[in-house]
């Protein structure tokens, strides 16, 4: 497969040929992170890269870790695959993290990841907008003494995180959306990272004659990622209500089958689990499930 510099911002696709696409699990681009140290790499799917986001899966061996730490120019968020998997943060913050539970890291969040587990682990991420800048790995990479962790060095002389880190654990709302976990701007100038346990994610409901489960894991000005849950009965198979965005996004199924329905194009294509569908800004879709149980995906989206 290609190196992962030569498909930045431009897989499966170049942006300027954009167009809604099922991209079949099979056809995901790989490559081991970083690329120059297999032993402490992980294993990377590149889903999709384009101009305005980038999705993938990377994958941790038992025991394993990746090193340098690694630092993105926009957000990243995760959703846990296949946990657990600690993320360390260079600031001091140790995530835990199980399956089906979120992170939200805001822009210059230096990290890496760790796993503890007799299992492999298996992370989804979505960076907005931008993924890297010119160097994979950055070419400058923070010291030991210039990070927290337990007996660290220089941790007295480092920031202190106990002042800025939010408590994100009240009841959420409408009126959080865009807002969530906690306003991206205050997030990216603290660099405070937010794990977003099941029970903390923001629930909403898209429609209101077919409803359909939204739990946000990240809701800002770079982007939105979350969980979209559809169930299964009615008259005939249940659907969700069109929907229309301003920025591209993505689908990524994680428990299907579930099928994609283009409104005004009249076309429709089956997501497996592991498949993804790219949805150029301004595509009418649906989400339809002809299963006897629900299915569930996670959308990566822009701008709503």
């Amino acid at each position: 497969m290609a190196k992962l510099v030569d498909i930045l911002e431009k897989f499966p696709f170049p942006p300027e040929k954009k167009k809604p696409a099922l991209i079949r699990k099979s056809e995901y681009s790989t490559a081991i992170y970083p690329p120059n140290d297999a032993s402490t790499s992980d294993n990377t799917f590149t889903i999709i890269s384009t101009d305005t986001f980038m999705l993938g899966i990377y994958e941790l061996a038992p025991g394993g870790v990746f090193l340098p730490l690694d630092i993105h120019p926009g957000d990243e968020s995760y959703y846990i695959l296949q946990g657990p998997v600690i993320q360390r943060s260079g600031n001091g913050q140790f995530a835990y993290l199980q399956t089906g539970e979120g992170l939200f890291m805001p822009m210059g969040a230096w990290h890496c990841a760790h796993n503890f587990s007799d299992k492999k682990t298996r992370i989804l991420y979505f960076i907005t907008p931008k993924a890297w800048s010119k160097d994979i790995p950055p070419a400058v990479i923070p010291s030991d003494e210039e990070t927290k962790y337990y007996k660290g060095a220089n941790n007295d002389r480092l920031p202190n995180m106990q002042g800025v880190i939010e408590d994100i654990s009240r009841q959420g709302c409408t009126d959080d959306i865009g807002h969530f976990p906690v306003e991206g701007s205050e997030a990216r100038a603290t660099g405070a990272v937010y794990a977003v346990r099941e029970h903390e994610k923001l629930n909403n409901i898209h429609g209101t004659h077919h409803p359909m489960l939204l739990r946000f894991i990240t809701s800002n000005d770079f982007g939105n990622f979350g969980e979209m849950i559809l169930p299964a009965g009615g008259y005939g198979p249940r659907c969700s209500d069109p929907d229309v965005h301003e920025g591209d996004g993505c689908i990524y199924c994680v428990d299907g089958p579930v099928t994609l329905n283009l409104v005004d194009l009249e076309e429709s294509f089956v997501l497996e689990e592991g498949d993804t569908f790219f949805l150029p800004a301004h595509t009418k879709y649906q989400l339809v499930n002809f299963e006897a149980k629900p299915v569930k995906a996670v959308f990566g989206i822009t701008q709503l």
